[in-house]
């Protein structure tokens, strides 16, 4: 190969060959919009089988745990466990969240003119006592309130043909989250076969040296990934479950749906507490200000305890990162590919910065140095 890139042309056929491998680059080149939407379609024809992948290798995590610990090492048994539990935990979570959502809005439609009552007594009260002339704020409250209004009736009029819209996509949606569930019960019923295959095949396209290195990464990035993504699902769900206990104690409202709201967005590590704590707290500003506050302080506590008790025994040194770089791997994950980036950003980033540590160790084993450039001892004698 370096030899023909080196080659110089001389005879007419090379000019040709050169001239045709320009034009095959150029054309490359000008279609690469074609091909980028060609390349997005197959994507998403494909999507259902990667979300297959995806809640399988999540399944796979307690799954492995019920086959240890219940069942004596079977894996069918296991697996039919993890699906119950997959299927109670979304009915649980739909049972809480749709009715406390809906209860959400119809409150919050049914108290804007309670809304612009208050803010109205408020800015009278500060221009009699201060003196501040309070009139555009006034007019302000009242376009915004009106604004606020007219858009949920326009959205309730819409609710019907956004009702028949949903459901010409329902049958597709079934249909994908179908495909979805049997990939992921394939892949978890057919994982030893399937990986017996694999290794079966890497063996043979590749000499035993090299075959041997890819399966020792391949063991290292499942251990990183199952007991980081292991770990940040336990997590969320103890740190769902405190918000909810601590928001019931205190009698705060919708507390079911805050909570499944804090607990699923707290896999997102790092950012995802304020994430899941803003929304929180923006509707229990809206029944109570005293509400939200006392919901603010509920989350600083939680956070206190899960960051500093909890979240360290769970996850461990799942992943070894500084949290500069858990930082930059949320950053760049979350940008290329949205939230789901977020969390693999962490655990990916985890598998390169151990890759990067073992070949600079080899390099140093290779010219007889530590790290800080001394001779390493001579253990042949």
């Amino acid at each position: 190969m370096k030899h023909w890139l080196e080659r110089v042309p001389k005879t007419t056929g090379d000019y040709l060959r050169l001239a045709l491998g320009i034009a095959v680059i150029f054309g490359i080149v000008w279609q690469l919009p074609t091909i980028a939407g060609g390349v997005k379609k197959v994507l998403d024809i494909l999507s259902p089988f990667a979300w297959g992948v995806v809640l399988a290798y999540v399944l796979d995590i307690p799954a492995r745990f019920f086959a240890q610990k219940l069942f004596g090492g079977k894996r069918g048994l296991a697996v039919v466990l993890s699906y119950i539990l997959l299927f109670s935990v979304v009915g649980l979570l739909l049972s809480l969240v749709v009715p406390q959502l809906a209860q959400s809005i119809s409150s919050f439609v049914n108290s804007l003119s309670t809304y612009e009552e208050d803010i109205q007594n408020t800015l009278t009260w500060v221009q009699q006592t201060f003196g501040i002339d309070t009139f555009t704020l006034e007019s302000y409250v009242r376009e915004v309130t009106g604004a606020l209004q007219n858009w949920f009736k326009s959205v309730s009029g819409q609710a019907a043909q956004a009702a028949a819209d949903a459901a010409a996509g329902v049958a597709g949606a079934a249909m994908d989250g179908f495909v979805t569930l049997a990939v992921s019960i394939y892949l978890l019923t057919g994982k030893d076969l399937l990986l017996r295959a694999a290794r079966t095949c890497l063996r043979a396209a590749l000499p035993p040296q090299q075959a041997g290195s890819l399966f020792s990464v391949c063991t290292m990035a499942n251990r990183t990934f199952s007991g980081y993504i292991g770990g940040q699902l336990v997590d969320a769900l103890l740190v769902g479950v405190e918000t909810f206990t601590l928001m019931s104690l205190f009698r705060l409202d919708y507390a079911p749906l805050i909570a499944v709201l804090v607990g699923v967005t707290n896999i997102i590590p790092v950012l995802g507490p304020f994430i899941g704590a803003v929304p929180g707290a923006i509707i229990l500003l809206l029944e109570s200000p005293l509400q939200a506050v006392e919901f603010v302080l509920i989350i600083l506590v939680v956070q206190q305890i899960d960051g500093n008790f909890i979240a360290p025994h769970i996850i461990g040194g799942a992943t070894g990162l500084p949290g500069l770089g858990v930082l930059l791997a949320i950053i760049v994950g979350g940008s290329l590919f949205g939230i789901p980036g977020m969390v693999i950003g962490v655990p990916t980033l985890a598998v390169i910065v151990t890759l990067l540590k073992q070949a600079v160790g080899a390099g140093l084993t290779a010219r007889g140095i530590d790290e800080d450039g001394n001779p390493l001892p001579d253990t042949k004698n």
